[in-house]
């Protein structure tokens, strides 16, 4: 399989990934609706802390999901989907950015 590095920015940091050819596009469209939604909620809330913004952005994409795979049939969250998201939580972590990390959230 071939790969491609890429980086995506989400709540104005800059992650490395790494992706499959042909998947870059998916994965920055998908960073940039997260992105959206953490530029959102910042502004609509007035929340700063980028831990709390994207675990927002999360629950919102998740919980949007299910409606619309009821309407299409059997519901589906590709692989990929949770991959990425172990690969963002895994560099927060590393960054001390999770309560793993045990670090707080610097702006």
């Amino acid at each position: 399989m071939n790969e491609s590095a890429i980086q995506v920015t989400i709540a104005g940091r800059t992650y490395p990934l790494t992706v499959a050819d042909g998947e870059a596009v998916r994965v920055r469209e998908a960073a940039g609706k997260i992105d959206e939604l953490v530029q959102r909620f910042q502004r609509d809330y007035g929340v700063s802390d980028r831990q709390d913004l994207i675990a927002m952005a999360a629950l919102q994409l998740l919980s949007d999901s299910p409606a619309k795979t009821e309407e299409m049939g059997t519901p589906h969250i590709p692989a990929e989907v949770f991959d990425g998201l172990e690969e963002i939580h895994s560099l927060l972590a590393q960054a001390g950015l999770t309560q793993e990390g045990a670090g707080e959230d610097t702006p």
